[in-house]
């Protein structure tokens, strides 16, 4: 697997990573993410990294919480160069893990979690071809961008402890409303952690009026402000 070094920052902490070339690098969502996942991880005990690529998730998880004797990373990815790269990270970092490969919680029949992270592609996949965060790593997300998020969110209740929940992001260039109501049927508990608003890419903001086509559609959603397209990042825990 060829492979380059990439450094990610988290609550003042550098994290040197190997990621492959076919393996997603970690983006501002993933920063997102893990700011809030951070202030869940001393509760819990068993941790599923889901859709895991380089690791990044767990390698955070082990350098963040304050019992690392008390807990354990699971993680999974569908991709056999993610499987790799993670799993160099991991003994890298001396992190307690078991790493599966396969698809969503395939690989996790019978098991149980106290906290699910979930980092999984969650924009349109009509987008993501133009980007280069998916460079080289598919994105089977569907039109609207709801396919995987959907899935996982239908399933997670039963990997879940009793008091367990599922932290992961609801990204406005998908459909968030088909996403939150499929939620609310699921879940009881539902907190947003927290609201991250950030500009498009100059490489998505080619083409204004098929951004603006696809959220009439419903297919994403935006807003226009000083002439630029703001996207948003919501950080949600569903508990039970």
């Amino acid at each position: 697997m060829n492979k380059s070094k990439f450094i990610f920052k988290i609550n003042n902490t550098s994290i040197k990573l190997f990621i492959g070339i076919k393996v997603f690098k970690p983006t501002a969502t993933t920063t997102f993410l893990l700011r809030d996942a951070a202030k869940l991880v001393n509760k819990s005990k068993d941790i599923l990294d889901l859709g895991c690529g380089s690791g990044v998730i767990g390698v955070c998880v082990n350098k963040l919480n304050k019992n690392k004797n008390k807990n354990k990373i699971f993680a999974s990815d569908v991709s056999v160069d993610a499987v790799d790269c993670a799993r160099k990270n991991f003994e890298k970092y001396r992190c307690n893990y078991e790493l599966k490969k396969g698809s969503l919680f395939l690989p996790w029949k019978n098991k149980k979690f106290d906290l699910i992270i979930n980092d999984v592609s969650g924009i349109s996949e009509k987008l993501a071809k133009n980007s280069s965060w998916f460079k080289n790593v598919p994105c089977k997300t569907g039109a609207d961008g709801t396919a995987l998020t959907l899935k996982i969110i239908d399933s997670s209740k039963k990997y879940l402890n009793k008091g367990g929940g599922i932290i992961f992001p609801i990204i406005s260039l998908s459909n968030i409303k088909k996403i939150e109501n499929l939620l609310k049927k699921k879940f009881k508990k539902i907190k947003i952690m927290s609201n991250n608003y950030w500009f498009l890419p100059n490489e998505l903001n080619k083409n204004t009026n098929k951004l603006i086509e696809m959220k009439k559609k419903n297919l994403i959603n935006f807003e226009i402000k000083y002439g630029k397209i703001i996207c948003n990042t919501q950080i949600v825990y569903a508990a039970i």
